[in-house]
């Protein structure tokens, strides 16, 4: 059974790791108009503020800290179901989805407090 378990959590370490790239490098309609356009040499598209990248970066680090809050979330249930009435593996899955949550709280947080300052700086 454990080894069921760490098969799951390598394949979805795996599949949430292969879309930290994409939505780091993904364009934007910005982008894609300014690559089609041609434009004047004086005039260039990539004056992006300190502001936009940071929300990008912060925006990327909230969705890799969701996918991976579910994750642990569904290995604590799974640790839970399987505890079979032992009362220390109910308690370690209890802890278990108790830190996830607590971690997509602290991540959120932080979120909405970057976004805050940054928008407040000029």
């Amino acid at each position: 059974m454990r080894q069921d378990f760490t098969k799951l959590i390598v394949s979805l370490t795996v599949y949430v790791s292969s879309l930290v790239p994409k939505a780091l490098f993904a364009t934007t309609a910005t982008d894609n108009i300014c690559n089609g356009a041609n434009l004047d040499p004086k005039t260039t598209c990539n004056d992006v503020s300190l502001n936009a990248s940071v929300a990008s970066i912060t925006e990327t680090l909230l969705t890799v800290a969701g996918a991976v809050a579910v994750i642990i979330i569904i290995v604590g249930g799974l640790t839970y179901i399987t505890s079979s009435g032992d009362s220390s593996r109910i308690k370690q899955a209890k802890d278990i989805i108790l830190y996830a949550v607590i971690g997509l709280i602290v991540a959120i947080l932080a979120f909405a407090i970057v976004h805050f300052v940054a928008g407040n700086v000029h």
